[in-house]
């Protein structure tokens, strides 16, 4: 009965047939799945709460009880609190390993402004609730599922697949870091399908692309900081750090870096220029035939989210200074975080925040840029892919995307290895939530990305 309640949410008759199919079996991995994101909801994972080690844990217990042995596990990390998960289905040996990644920690959610408990899964309307759902225990369900039902199914892959599943995702990255310099598998593997990137687009009636994260922008955080002898406030004078500091924020707010595509952004804008409005998609094709000059057009006021993808952004996001309500201040200072297109070099763009602080405010690195060249999308893991997506969704395209975001996949493609973006999760109807109020997945978004990464997996 529970199989035909999934089902009948699912009108589009091609995604029907094949989750039919894969729910008729005689295990339910729909089922499993489900319980795995709803346990791993309730361990509450942020970094107040201890982050992901007793998630790992968990993972660990409940792949061990498939049938893994203890070789197959390995639960490590840089610290006790930043433990995640490294889990290897054996393969045949023909070639190098394949990473499929996801992290277990979550950012914190306000409880008491949601509509649900955020810490325990709660299925209504069509969705499941809870911190989590979306980013990335989604995720990282549908990876433990798999590896289960593929285990119990004897599934020798040619090559061994290495399931990632990190602890600081949402902070320091310091797991998959950690994966990336003591693991040998790591080390060796060809490329990685990363479950916390792209997405479906689209409804679950009518899914229009798959959409592969190949791309991200560089995390790099700026401190600005201006400081003063200060003084009495009954005495005030010309020299003020605040005013100081206020003044290179001004410039540094009506400073636009320019326009600039590369092989991801450009493709992923020839496919989706029909989308956008009269006005942006005019103004998409001229960027694409070559025009960078938009005239008075102002992106970041028409669309913030098309903006970030066009250009390198640098925006202020946190104020700190002065001492007493009395006293003239000594120190304030800014925290500034950029997003730098992955193609262009963060030290001009240091050089160029240090040109627009001016003498009077000082610029420092608080997060240094780890460079992440795009990850070009070859024939073999297009065809992978596309193969997934054809026996899960209707034949829609693979297209590649940037995200405007980081993941842990900046540390892999900063070594040269490739990673891909394969969430297989539909996109939410209202918007996405993720880091906000109730956070959701549609229950049969969340079958269909169960089925993708098991067709994607029988494939490595």
């Amino acid at each position: 009965m529970k199989q035909l309640m999934i089902i009948k949410h699912i009108t589009n008759l091609a995604i029907a047939m094949v989750l039919s199919q894969t729910l008729a079996a005689e295990t339910n991995y729909f089922e499993i799945g489900k319980e795995t994101l709803a346990d791993l909801i309730e361990i509450e994972s942020t970094e107040s709460a201890g982050l992901a080690t007793k998630a790992s844990e968990y993972a660990s217990e409940k792949l061990r009880s498939a049938g893994f042995g203890e070789d197959d596990l390995e639960i490590a990390g840089p610290t006790a609190t930043t433990l995640g998960l490294a889990a290897t289905l054996q393969g045949a040996g023909l070639g190098p390993p394949v990473i499929v990644m996801a992290h277990l920690d979550v950012v914190p959610a306000v409880t008491e402004s949601w509509d649900t408990n955020p810490y325990q899964m709660v299925e209504k309307d069509g969705f499941l609730y809870g911190r989590g759902t979306s980013d990335n225990k989604g995720g990282a369900a549908a990876l433990i599922t798999n590896f289960i039902r593929l285990k119990k199914e004897g599934f020798v892959p040619d090559n061994d697949i290495i399931m990632l599943l990190t602890g600081d995702e949402e902070t320091e990255m310091d797991s998959i870091e950690y994966f990336k310099d003591n693991l040998e598998q790591v080390k060796r593997a060809a490329f990685a399908f990363n479950s916390d990137a792209g997405y479906v687009s689209g409804t679950m009636d009518a899914p229009r692309s798959f959409q592969v994260q190949t791309a991200e922008k560089v995390y790099l955080t700026l401190k600005l900081e201006a400081t003063n002898p200060g003084g009495h406030s009954s005495v005030p004078r010309k020299e003020n750090a605040i005013y100081d500091l206020m003044r290179a924020l001004e410039r540094l707010e009506k400073h636009e870096f320019p326009i600039s595509l590369n092989e991801t952004s450009r493709k992923n804008l020839e496919f989706t220029a029909n989308e956008y409005s009269e006005t942006l998609m005019e103004t998409i094709n001229l960027l694409l035939s070559g025009n960078s000059d938009l005239g008075n057009i102002d992106l970041i006021e028409q669309d913030p989210e098309l903006n970030a993808q066009l250009r390198t952004t640098c925006v202020a996001t946190q104020l700190s200074g002065g001492h007493a309500e009395n006293a003239l201040p000594v120190n304030v200072n800014a925290t500034v975080n950029c997003r730098v297109l992955p193609h262009e070099d963060p030290d001009e763009i240091l050089a160029t925040i240090e040109k627009i602080a001016g003498d009077k405010v000082t610029v420092s690195i608080s997060y240094p840029a780890i460079k992440s060249p795009p990850s070009m999308l070859t024939k073999q893991v297009e065809n992978l892919i596309q193969t997934a997506v054809d026996k899960t969704f209707q034949k829609i395209p693979v297209v590649p995307m940037m995200e405007t975001g980081a993941t842990d996949a900046i540390y892999l493609r900063s070594v040269g290895i490739p990673v891909y973006g394969t969430s297989g999760i539909m996109e939410d109807p209202t918007g996405w939530r993720s880091h906000g109020l109730n956070e959701r997945v549609e229950v049969d978004a969340f079958a269909a990305s169960l089925e993708f990464w098991y067709e994607l997996m029988k494939q490595l």
